[in-house]
């Protein structure tokens, strides 16, 4: 090629699609004894990463839509998994953060999800899981 471009293999977005496809039913069907969704767990994930955050901030970081991000909060907040508190600067603006009874089952989802995890990175090792996880990285968070 002329243009120092590489030839994308057009199966890639497919196969994307077909993995998180695959992954989500995989999640969704072992978090189920908990009563949560992938939507819950991957909130819950970052609300124990970050210790705290914002709806705002987590519609961003999880491509979410403001109203499911609402109704997922909401969920979390009624369950007793999500604590809100109100920020004394903005008044519109809610901290959210996991109660303990929140991280309590937030342990169990990740042992659920991490079984899953096993089971549909069975037929890779370890390091072909490090180079698919820095892959998708970059593909996630380009440099450029």
């Amino acid at each position: 090629m002329s243009s120092g471009l590489q030839s994308v293999d057009p199966r890639l977005g497919l196969l994307l699609r077909q993995a998180h496809r695959r992954a989500a039913a995989a999640f969704a069907e072992a978090l189920a004894p908990l009563e949560l969704s992938g939507r819950h767990f991957g909130v819950m994930m970052l609300l124990a990463q970050d210790g705290t955050s914002t709806q705002k901030q987590l519609i961003a970081d999880l491509g979410s839509d403001k109203a499911g991000m609402v109704r997922t909060v909401d969920e979390l907040d009624r369950r007793g998994f999500v604590r809100r508190v109100q920020s004394p600067k903005d008044r519109r603006l809610y901290h959210l953060s996991l109660t303990d009874a929140g991280r309590e089952v937030f342990v169990e989802a990740r042992r659920l999800a991490g079984v899953a995890a096993q089971d549909i990175f069975a037929d890779l090792t370890t390091a072909e899981q490090a180079t698919l996880a820095s892959l998708l990285s970059r593909v996630v968070e380009p440099s450029h």
